[in-house]
């Protein structure tokens, strides 16, 4: 099954440490773990239910050092019905685009277990962490791994869109950028907000097309630079000229602003010069 993280408008939950927890005050441990034999699922006896386990829920949660230093980890929540042969579960999260994987071993102490019935716990585990957009890939399985009995999801992290994630992690944060433009000096002065301020930032303006192609016209705002201001000059208002900016560090994200693409620029004249027809929109 195919599972998508919802719409971006959502909040994402906060925590303050990561680990494991087990319903109905049943003690359980984990360590992290790869063993090559539970790749080998062994037959099921007769008395274990093909429905030992159920209900497996994924949700993105975050846990933040400081202010914009988030990460993301994968909270995946899965019932077990134990019996004498089932000592726990294990869940791993693959990352399919990097193929990272990451198991743990959820063990269940049997002292813990009443012996009246077959009980029905709840595991949880929030230790799988994450990337911006990754497409990953979730199973639990039995311990002993029981062929047949397994449970699998994929999921989709939330990207940059999301209100939570836009804000805290910082491969998001890319900047606001706020303008205004001296017709008289052919200049436009870029003001930038809501960014890393410990890192330098890029300034350029381009032209857009499929993909935006530099004009020549760009700063750099140094982190000690009080006013996180720079006046970048231009030639011509054009509907495809645009501002971006993006934080001093690899692979960045950009931020874009096409302000003139309506036409309203409140410019009295913006056609009376003429830029080399190479420059123009295509």
């Amino acid at each position: 099954m195919l599972f998508f993280g919802i719409a971006n408008c959502h909040s994402l939950q906060r925590i303050k440490e990561c680990g494991i927890t087990c319903s109905q005050a049943v003690h359980c441990k984990s360590k992290p773990a790869y063993d090559i034999f539970f790749l080998f699922c062994r037959t099921a006896p007769d008395s274990l239910s093909p429905h030992a386990l159920e209900n497996m829920k994924i949700s993105t949660v975050m846990k933040c050092t400081e202010q914009n230093r988030c990460s993301l980890y994968l909270n995946v929540i899965g019932t077990v019905i134990l019996d004498e042969n089932i000592r726990g579960v294990e869940i791993c999260s693959m990352t399919l685009g990097s193929q990272h994987n990451q198991c743990i071993h959820v063990r269940i102490t049997k002292n813990k277990l009443k012996k009246s019935h077959k009980q029905k716990i709840h595991v949880q585990a929030n230790c799988f962490e994450v990337g911006v957009s990754d497409h990953v890939y979730v199973t639990m399985k039995t311990v002993p791994y029981y062929c047949s009995i397994e449970l699998t999801q994929q999921y989709q992290v939330e990207d940059c869109h999301n209100k939570d994630v836009g804000n805290n992690v910082i491969s998001c944060i890319s900047g606001r950028l706020d303008y205004t433009v001296s017709e008289e000096n052919k200049t436009i002065t870029v003001h930038v907000s809501n960014f890393l301020e410990e890192y330098d930032y890029n300034i350029r303006l381009c032209l857009k097309h499929y993909s935006c192609r530099d004009i020549g016209a760009h700063a750099l705002i140094k982190r000690e630079n009080s006013t996180k201001s720079v006046i970048l000059p231009y030639s011509k208002i054009l509907p495809c000229l645009c501002i971006e900016g993006w934080t001093a560090l690899p692979d960045s994200r950009r931020t874009r602003l096409c302000p003139f693409k309506d036409g309203d620029n409140n410019l009295s004249d913006p056609v009376n010069i003429i830029l080399p027809e190479s420059h123009l929109c295509a």
